[in-house]
């Protein structure tokens, strides 16, 4: 079967916008700009900076339209569109150790899983890739349009390491691809997965200490632990960390750091919230972590959501609120179970301000991925519902669901439950929460409109 051409979608008009008085709407399919296939939403925005397009349209009835139109540089047409790749994502040519796609059980919706390595969507959305797959086109366009900065999946940089983790015999490549990115002024952030007995240890020292050397070009490493599921039958065997490698790890990190510090005026390298909860140690104070740029991995993503959730008791502490004393009121927290004694945390502290309100926490057991996964972002529908029925709650309860839990834009868990399905299947309303400390604390005292 022939590959379809290239053609960028359209989701939404900004009303009012140019692409709103030529007409243009949701479905229709920008073919050409100037007569050039646009590939990717990067070469869309070059095309839009253009004074004279000529728009090449297939409306969604099927009919043809050619549109020109004379702007200024900085105006936008307004659009915006189903995909950021427009002539299909570029496949991950790995099949790593502890890829996570190959843990996910069968019956799901076909797009989680895509094994995805496209440097667009780095640079576009934050993905992570691992350089393994790119041409030479690649590289030039890269290195011409200066892209920057791309997230990388380093894993570790002894090069025959790399190689069986990836199990790709390019992969040892790395460093040297990292030197070109440098040579071109290219920033870059970098991710490690650790499976314990492969890339810790002197592994993962080694990788701190290479990586560390690109820097200012080196912009942040997140060292994160290997996630496993139940659902490994035929995987090559691995583990998840035990309380005391997990701070061996920790302490490695913390060391690179100190250096780091001293070295540059950066820690640059930044370990996992879940290494912290492995190895039952306290978190660092939120400065300690910077510039918050490696949140989507879950660096640094509880002590500022800690932190949020205290200062906004202490504004409405001191806003009076306290004394006001809102209406009597009942919630429960849905979480995963790694997270249970955190939100225990939290609750002591929001009671001693609000002892009117009761906040229970439910640790829902992950049945669906098996119970070695514990981090909520990965708790379903199917598993809340069960939970609901192993355990009395108040019939007055509100059920609390963590953001992190839905896939957007469909509102629905990882198995397919959407959050209305999930309403519709239990006795208890239910609100979603934001991942934002303050965002938390409103909803407890019912102040979201505010």
């Amino acid at each position: 079967m022939r590959k379809p051409k290239p053609a960028a979608v359209i989701a939404s008009v900004t009303p009012h916008s140019l692409a709103f008085r030529l007409g243009l709407q949701p479905g229709d399919r920008i073919v050409k700009i100037n007569g050039q296939r646009i590939p990717d939403l990067i070469a869309y925005q070059l095309a839009e900076a253009q004074e004279h397009l000529v728009l090449e349209v297939e409306k969604e009835n099927g009919e043809y339209w050619e549109y020109e139109v004379e702007k200024a540089e900085t105006e936008g047409l307004g659009l915006s569109f189903q995909a950021a790749v427009f002539d299909g994502i570029k496949r991950c040519h790995n099949r790593c150790l502890f890829c996570f796609v190959d843990q996910m059980p069968r019956g799901l919706r076909s797009s989680l899983y895509i094994k995805d390595d496209d440097y667009r969507l780095s640079f576009l959305q934050g993905s992570y890739i691992t350089l393994t797959n790119l041409t030479a086109d690649d590289w030039q366009r890269i290195h011409r349009l200066r892209l920057s900065p791309l997230y990388i999946s380093v894993h570790a940089t002894d090069p025959e390491v790399r190689r069986r983790l990836l199990r790709n015999r390019r992969a040892g490549d790395l460093l040297a691809h990292l030197q070109r990115l440098a040579a071109w002024g290219c920033h870059f952030h970098a991710q490690a997965v650790l499976c314990p007995g492969i890339n810790d240890g002197p592994v993962l020292e080694k990788t701190i200490a290479d990586l560390g050397a690109f820097w200012p070009h080196l912009q942040t490493l997140a060292i994160v632990p290997v996630g496993l599921t139940g659902h490994r039958a035929l995987l090559s065997p691995l583990r998840l960390f035990s309380s005391d490698e997990a701070r061996a790890v920790l302490e490695i990190v913390h060391a690179a750091q100190r250096q780091f510090l001293e070295d540059y005026g950066s820690r640059l390298v930044f370990a996992a919230d879940e290494f912290y909860l492995q190895a039952q140690e306290e978190f660092p104070p939120l400065e300690a972590y910077e510039d918050l740029l490696q949140l989507e991995n879950g660096v640094g993503l509880w002590p500022l959501f800690k932190t949020e959730f205290q200062q906004a008791l202490y504004k409405f502490k001191a806003a009076g609120r306290h004394r006001e004393d809102p209406c009597p009121g009942h919630y429960t927290v849905v979480t995963g179970t790694g997270a249970a004694g955190l939100w225990t945390e939290l609750r002591h502290m929001f009671t001693k301000v609000f002892p009117r309100i009761e906040l229970a926490i439910l640790p829902v057991t992950n049945h669906f991925f098996g119970p070695e996964v514990t981090v909520t972002g990965l708790v379903t529908g199917v598993d809340i519902q069960r939970a609901l029925v192993e355990t009395t709650l108040k019939p007055e309860t509100c059920l609390l669901l963590p953001q992190v839990m839905l896939r957007r834009p469909e509102n629905d868990f990882l198995d397919g439950m959407t959050v209305d399905e999930l309403r519709a299947r239990i006795s208890y309303p239910v609100k979603v929460l934001p991942v934002d400390g303050e965002a938390v604390v409103k909803t407890l005292l019912g102040l979201e409109e505010e």
